[in-house]
């Protein structure tokens, strides 16, 4: 690659990284809803396992490891698919 398209590249490249980095009020908003949301459901899940029997401790600690699991894994998804998709864009505005 020239060294002139490499130029352009990291141009784009820091315009939207700057695009990216900016929270707007929208944003906050939702970003506070959103972990509102989740406190509260993690509140309501804890308190269901908090029903599972003493001497079923290990039912517990293997739904709360399964239920991590899956968090972990819809995370990964999510940050993978959201660099793909500004990937796509990225590409969309370099034709």
């Amino acid at each position: 690659m020239g060294k002139e398209k490499i130029n352009m590249l990291e141009t784009i490249f820091e315009a939207r990284e700057e695009d990216l980095a900016f929270i707007d009020e929208k944003d906050k908003k939702f970003m506070s809803q959103d972990k509102a949301n989740r406190i509260k459901k993690s509140d309501c899940l804890n308190k269901e396992l908090e029903k599972i029997p003493y001497n079923l401790n290990w039912l517990k600690d293997s739904i709360e490891r399964l239920i991590k699991d899956y968090v972990e894994t819809i995370d990964f998804e999510s940050y993978y698919f959201a660099g793909l998709k500004d990937g796509m864009k990225l590409k969309e505005e370099l034709k």
